[in-house]
């Protein structure tokens, strides 16, 4: 298993499992607050506070940041936020308004305090992640749209929410290169999430035209429960291989001892 395989899954869990904290700590709070200028969800808004809070949020970013959703979903969530006077245009790309901000503050303060009562008991390995993770993503090259955007966020004054955002961009750069795999596949992304879903024996809703999509192209077969075929099972994994295989790139320039170190330090960290 090579490092950037290893990577992955440790960025998944700690990034994931911080951000799951976040509802259940702070949701209520932030709902009411969101309540208060009208918004009746907060859908979207805690993916891009960090984008928006700098004013780095391109239609291109959002989209490819949610590459997974419909297109159109992410359009007139946009267009709806800029109706309301919650976001406006810059040079470079979209910004909360004063109106929008103190939410989007709260978001930011809300994952800081869910990352510090969680880290707080690891600071060595913390500033091993944090250091090692600053070293990989100044290599971010101006393709991966989503993760160079990342990279150019203003950098939080605390280490906690600092070694997150360093983990989210590595995140972003792995989600660049997944997303290559798959189109080099003639996948669509409906059609990608259910192959996923399916490899895992994930439960959930089955998306209809995507399964009826799969299954033209021999990939998955109308049982109950829908399932993958061989084919569509070794090509879900090519894919899996593919994109670790791309993702080592960002590791290349690390020495093994420190590579080793930055992956015992990432599994010390609770998540």
């Amino acid at each position: 298993m090579g490092y950037a395989e290893q990577a992955a899954h440790e960025i998944d869990r700690l990034v994931i499992g911080i951000n799951r904290r976040v509802g259940p700590a702070h949701g209520h709070h932030l709902l009411e607050l969101a309540g208060k200028i009208g918004l009746q969800s907060l859908d979207l808004l805690p993916t891009f506070s960090d984008f928006l809070l700098d004013g780095l949020l391109t239609r291109q970013v959002a989209l490819l940041r949610m590459r997974y959703r419909p297109e159109d979903q992410i359009r007139e969530r946009l267009e709806d936020l800029e109706s309301r006077g919650l976001i406006s245009q810059t040079n470079t790309g979209f910004a909360a308004t004063e109106q929008l901000r103190p939410l989007m503050k709260a978001m930011r303060s809300a994952l800081a305090d869910v990352a510090q009562s969680v880290w707080q008991h690891n600071e060595v390995d913390i500033s091993v992640v944090t250091e090692t993770a600053r070293q990989l993503t100044q290599k971010v090259t101006d393709d991966h749209v989503v993760a160079k955007a990342q990279s150019q966020v203003r950098q939080p004054l605390d280490r906690y929410s600092l070694l997150e955002q360093r983990l989210v961009t590595l995140r972003f750069i792995r989600q660049h290169e997944h997303a290559e795999a798959w189109l080099a596949q003639g996948l669509s992304a409906p059609e990608i999430v259910l192959m996923t879903a399916l490899w895992r024996d994930a439960e959930g809703e089955i998306d209809g035209a995507a399964l009826e999509s799969l299954r033209s192209l021999g990939y998955a077969k109308k049982s109950d429960p829908a399932r993958l075929t061989s084919t569509g099972k070794k090509l879900r994994q090519k894919i899996e291989d593919e994109t670790n295989t791309r993702s080592e790139w960002v590791f290349a320039d690390l020495d093994p001892e420190t590579a080793d170190r930055f992956l015992s330090a990432m599994r010390n960290l609770p998540a």
